[in-house]
């Protein structure tokens, strides 16, 4: 595994994530002083925004699903929880959009050969317990269903 967002797992295999950046910072507010610099009064966090990018091949080794399932996750609204491969938990995200590119000769049914992605998550508060049970329930349900 190379990520997971909520039930929707990237691994190398058929949908494999190549590229991952993450921007995150705080916000100031800043206050004039006379004859000083100006104030920086810390007031939080700032977006904190991953950017998981990659490319499939539809046709060869599948990965429309796992495509598709992504636009289902960003359609709910719903916090994700994501994680790294190597376990590093990255918190609550929620995809905000979602672009794939189909390109390099395209099939009769409207499918390319070579689909290229980009899938955009912005990190939100933890959404309490209620969360954590919903999403134990889905990935038993994913796994038993």
């Amino acid at each position: 595994m190379q990520y997971s967002v909520g039930v929707l797992t990237f691994d190398t295999f058929p949908f494999s994530v190549t590229g991952a950046e993450r921007e995150d910072g705080e916000d100031y507010a800043k206050h004039d002083l006379l004859n000083r610099r100006r104030g920086y009064e810390h007031e939080g966090p700032a977006d904190d925004v991953l950017t998981l990018s990659g490319e499939f091949l539809p046709f060869h080794i599948g990965g429309m699903s796992e495509l598709e399932l992504a636009r289902d996750l960003k359609n709910s609204g719903s916090p994700q929880y994501v994680m790294r491969g190597d376990g590093y938990a990255l918190g609550w995200y929620v995809i905000t959009s979602i672009k794939d590119s189909h390109a390099d000769a395209i099939a009769p049914d409207g499918v390319a050969y070579k689909v290229k992605y980009e899938i955009k998550l912005e990190r939100v508060d933890d959404p309490g317990e209620d969360a954590g049970a919903g999403l134990i329930a889905s990935l038993v349900a994913s796994l038993f269903g």
